[in-house]
């Protein structure tokens, strides 16, 4: 079960994925890549977003795709990197 740490920052990736990418995320836990919802241009965007709605810099030089497969993925990411909702 996610702490209210990780379910805020499931809800505002939720958000900044269907508001900045117009891709309703059927579940946290889908595969939005597998799913053919995140390409590599989509995936750009995201980032820039989720940089731009938390405030932070994501370390990308060991970037990593299977980090925003889903919206879990990317709280468990961002809750691991220090960012907070």
């Amino acid at each position: 079960m996610p702490d209210a740490t990780t379910g805020a920052l499931t809800d505002q990736l939720t958000d900044l994925v269907r508001d900045r990418l117009g891709v309703e995320v059927p579940s946290s836990d889908t595969d939005l890549v597998a799913d053919g919802l995140l390409d590599s241009l989509a995936l750009v965007t995201l980032i820039v977003g989720i940089e731009d709605t938390f405030g932070c810099r994501l370390p990308l030089d060991d970037f990593d795709i299977d980090r925003f497969r889903s919206v879990d993925a990317m709280a468990a990411f961002l809750t691991e990197s220090g960012v907070t909702a």
